[in-house]
């Protein structure tokens, strides 16, 4: 026992004494380096500062500002704003990606507890960055002109006002536990559900019936001698009046008669009971009480009157 306990103390000594050795060394290399997170930190605190944190609230602020002009009757109205837009959106995309790469250089993309895109919040970051780069391209083409203003592809802007999250980010603290907002969240989802479920479901039943009983409503009064195929504003009567071929509904006054006639959707409106889907669309603006006597007026005009007591 003597002698393991003299070798031990031995082996100690030995090992304390080369330790303070190589203490002296300049090219000793420690085994693990315990500020590694604290240099995670420093390298992310320009990010964290108040200054820094303001400046992307702002460009948040901004960016939802741009989108809010960005619509085909102000740029009509102004046009200077379209292309004040098209710089404000650059320049949040700018701002709003060395932010993102900043995190991406420190925390990495995907690997890792603490990386990137496995914060919720900088995922919503980084789809609303996205959307900006989107919103740019697409303007980029509409000031081109190889796309329409009113193409269905700016529907790709519809995202961006969700970046408003960003700036009352600050403000949207809960003083609830996560078992508390999980239960909270339990609870009211399944009513939410029933509710969506019978909202749906007689929606798209007025909606089918819709189709069925209306249909597409095409015939308008035009003035006598009009050629159809290039049908203007001014040969249409003041206001725009539908109308019926047949002896039911309404009947043109002298110097007008009743055709079939096609109009655009962006100058004649996206209501109607055409397909299923603007049937579907119509049904919801009737219902929220909207404009409805103008659909119930066009029905009654069009259609024998047996039609509209359905409506």
């Amino acid at each position: 026992m003597a002698a393991a306990a003299s070798s031990a103390g031995t082996t100690i000594s030995s090992i304390i004494a080369l330790m303070k050795k190589q203490s002296f060394r300049g090219d000793f290399v420690p085994l693990m380096n315990y500020n590694q997170e604290d240099s995670m930190v420093g390298n992310l605190e320009w990010t964290n500062k108040p200054l820094a944190k303001y400046i992307f609230r702002f460009t948040g602020l901004l960016s939802f500002i741009s989108t809010c002009m960005n619509t085909p009757k102000t740029f009509e109205y102004h046009p200077f704003l379209q292309y004040a837009t098209f710089i404000i959106d650059i320049t949040c995309a700018i701002i709003l990606t060395i932010e993102a790469a900043a995190k991406i250089k420190t925390q990495g993309i995907f690997i890792g507890d603490s990386s990137y895109l496995r914060d919720r919040w900088n995922r919503f970051d980084a789809i609303m960055v996205l959307n900006i780069y989107f919103s740019i391209i697409l303007q980029t083409f509409e000031l081109i002109g190889i796309m329409n203003k009113y193409s269905y592809f700016t529907i790709i802007r519809s995202p961006r006002p969700f970046i408003l999250i960003k700036v009352l980010k600050k403000f949207l603290k809960f003083k609830l536990s996560k078992s508390q907002i999980k239960s909270i969240l339990h609870r009211s989802s399944s009513q939410i559900y029933n509710v969506t479920v019978f909202f749906l479901f007689f929606i798209s039943l007025y909606a089918i019936l819709g189709v069925q009983f209306f249909g597409s409503l095409t015939f308008h009064c035009v003035r006598n001698g009009t050629d159809l195929n290039n049908v203007v504003q001014s040969d249409l009567m003041i206001p725009d009046t539908y109308c019926s071929p047949t002896k039911h509904g309404f009947h043109c006054p002298e110097n007008f008669n009743c055709k079939k006639i096609e109009i655009q959707r962006n100058l004649r409106g996206y209501n109607g009971f055409d397909e299923l889907a603007t049937s579907f669309f119509s049904v919801y603006e009737s219902a929220s009480q909207e404009g409805w006597v103008f659909l119930m007026y066009r029905a009654l005009d069009s259609l024998p009157s047996w039609h509209n007591e359905f409506f």
